[in-house]
């Protein structure tokens, strides 16, 4: 839970660094969200065992 606290962490200071620069993208969030994603699959998953 640290850890993943840790990481959203710093992705979210990342987000805003990116977000002020003169040309900002949603890239690098499709790639947290879909990282989050298979993340939370693995997780119903083995909870389902």
């Amino acid at each position: 839970m640290i850890a993943s606290g840790a990481i959203s962490t710093l992705a979210g200071i990342s987000f805003l660094l990116q977000a002020a620069t003169s040309h900002p993208s949603l890239r690098n969030l499709a790639g947290y969200a879909l990282l989050g994603g298979i993340f939370f699959l693995v997780s119903a998953l083995r909870l389902g065992r």
